[in-house]
């Protein structure tokens, strides 16, 4: 807390030359409101849902003092670690109970219950959402790098440059085409030479 030092003489150490010196606190400023920006969605219930992050979907739930993460449809790998590394983000910051992690209703769901704040003026929701805006500026790096390789990816399936495409052309039909017959089974050939052979030995 800052201090001011004020100098209050009195008469008599004015006339003895004396200094009093009194330390006087300042009242402590209110702090300033804090703003973040998320993608976020109230629902009917009053849950807030936030898609930020690209693997998974965040619910904060002020009703059942909550916050459950679900996997985004058709993501393309595993989002648990995602997962355990918000929930251990969310514990290493003191926002929800470390014993309350656990599987939600829904496949592959996530859910811990958050701390009843006994802090004058915090708000265990707000503390949830600030933290959660926290986590995805972390994220941030690693999301952008996998839309980027995403898009790349599609560039060049889709329209590949001079040099890693060429001209096909006119390709005439053929009955037969590569080292592929269809007529013979997985492991076909051998059993066709062995059949071969006792042809031969015959």
């Amino acid at each position: 807390m800052p201090i001011k030092v004020k100098i209050i003489p009195t008469e008599e150490e004015e006339s003895s030359g004396a200094i009093k010196i009194k330390i006087v606190a300042d009242p402590p400023e209110e702090p300033e409101p804090v703003t973040v920006e998320m993608n976020a969605r109230r629902a009917l219930n009053g849950d807030i849902m936030i898609f930020d992050h690209d693997l998974i979907d965040i619910v904060v739930s002020p009703s059942k003092s909550s916050i459950v993460t679900f996997p985004k449809r058709l993501v393309e790998r595993e989002a648990y670690p995602t997962q355990d590394r918000f929930y251990a983000f969310l514990t290493k910051k003191g926002v929800i109970k470390m014993d309350s992690i656990q599987g939600g209703s829904i496949y592959s769901s996530l859910e811990a219950k958050i701390h009843e704040s006994s802090l004058e003026g915090i708000n265990s929701i707000q503390t949830a959402l600030f933290i959660t805006s926290l986590f995805m500026e972390d994220e941030r790096p690693d999301i952008m790098a996998r839309k980027h390789m995403k898009k790349d990816m599609t560039i060049h399936i889709h329209d590949p440059g001079e040099d890693q495409s060429t001209e096909l052309g006119y390709v005439p039909h053929s009955d037969r085409k590569g080292s592929f017959d269809s007529r013979v089974r997985p492991y076909g050939y051998q059993y066709m030479y062995s059949v071969l052979r006792e042809r031969e030995e015959k």
